[in-house]
Parts: structure tokens; sequence; C-alpha cells
């Protein structure tokens, strides 16, 4: 039997260096419009269609409850089964939505941010398939920019790139893992991710190589690389 697939799909971003570029908005990013269609609607829509996944839970402010509702009537998102209430931080937004995810141990947990818009059916097919085969997988791209630390403007060493990844989402662990990475971080919440929550617990995470077209929605520039890319 294959494990099961839930997405954790995180909405509760205030979006303020969003808001703190040149664009000023009144709402968040994830539900601004792009191509005809909020943000988050983008992501949702991919879930709904991919048959490997049973169910999507929403973490969000209680504000946008309404919106999000009337948005998965509308387009017939079957799938969504709850919205949660966001956190403080994206850490515990998602630990809210993992505590009301319901299904068996060996199921896959996909975490995915609502402000990225433009994940390919491809790249979701192959971490989940990474997933099933390994466990732990998450999504990345190759560093291909040279890098360097520096110290009050000064460079102090050049950094080897061949090792270094951009880490994208979604990002996928088995229930059982995660839950028990949660119990081992006790009340350690500064991680950045849910992978280094999961590292943090003493589990293998492998990489799985995604596009870079996978963009994280955090500027005004991004909205318009967005529009190219997606058109």
């Amino acid at each position: 039997m294959k494990n099961d697939v839930h997405v954790i799909l995180t909405a509760g971003g205030t979006g303020s260096r969003f808001t703190k570029s040149k664009q000023a908005v009144s709402k968040p990013k994830q539900f601004l419009n792009l191509l005809g269609k909020p943000v988050i609607l983008h992501s949702l829509i991919k879930f709904q269609k991919n048959k490997e996944v049973k169910s999507i839970y929403i973490s969000a402010s209680k504000e946008y409850f309404s919106l999000i509702h009337s948005m998965a009537v509308k387009n017939k998102i079957t799938k969504l089964k709850a919205l949660i209430e966001g956190g403080k931080t994206r850490f515990e937004s998602v630990r809210n939505a993992f505590n009301q995810v319901e299904c068996r141990g060996d199921d896959i947990i996909l975490i995915h941010d609502a402000a990225r818009p433009n994940l390919s059916v491809q790249d979701l097919s192959s971490l989940i398939n990474a997933a099933r085969r390994s466990g732990e997988a998450i999504l990345g791209v190759r560093v291909s920019d040279t890098v360097k630390r520096t110290s009050g403007g000064t460079v102090r060493e050049t950094i080897d790139r061949n090792e270094l990844w951009l880490i994208q989402t979604p990002q996928a662990f088995r229930y059982d893992v995660l839950s028990r990475s949660y119990i081992i971080a006790g009340s350690k919440t500064d991680f950045t991710d849910e992978a280094s929550l999961v590292e943090f617990a003493g589990y293998d995470v492998t990489i799985t190589e995604g596009s870079r077209f996978n963009i994280k929605l955090t500027s005004a520039e991004d909205m318009l690389l967005l529009k190219k890319a997606m058109t």
C-alpha cells in the first residue's frame, strides 16, 4: 500500500518584506492577484489535481478563513480538510496545522509555502517519489554563483559552492518522523524550515533537484518574474 500524502499549506505570513518594497499592498502577498487568480490558489489547484494528495490543511490568519473557504468552494478544492489559525511564526503555524492532520504514521506530510505559486507537476511528483524511497526529502537548486563570507564589508573567505543548495518547498516527511522531531526539539523553535527541525532530531534528509522557476514571492520584483515564468 502506498503512503497517503497530506499537504500543509502555510498562508499566515503578513508579507512585511513585500510591503516594504516598491509596491504597497492592502493584504498579504499570498492573496494578491497573479494571472487572474490569488497567489495561494495556484498551489491549491495543483494539489487538488495531483492524484497522490489525499488532503490539504491550511494555516492562516483567522481573518482570511472566509476568503479561503469561499475560494475553495468556488474552485472545487474538495481536498481541503481544515483551516487552522497560524501562530506568531511560520514554525508555530506549521506545527499548529500538523497537530490537526489525521493520517497513519507512515503517511507523507508535504509542507509548502503559499507564496510559491509556480510549483511544477514534475517537481511535485519527483519529491513524492523521493519521500517514498527514502522517507524525508526536500527540493532545492544548486548554487551557481560564487559565494563569499564577509565581515565588516570585507571578504574573509570564498566558500566552495559544489555542495551548496538553495532550499525550496514543498518539503516531505513521514508523519511519525515529524511528530518525534517536534518532541525532541521541545521548546526550541528557532528552525528556519522543517528540514532543519528533522535534521536536529537526528534524521537524514535527502535532496531532490527542483526548478529555478519555483520562485518564492518576496518582493514586487518577484511578482514580475513569476508572471514571466508562468506565461
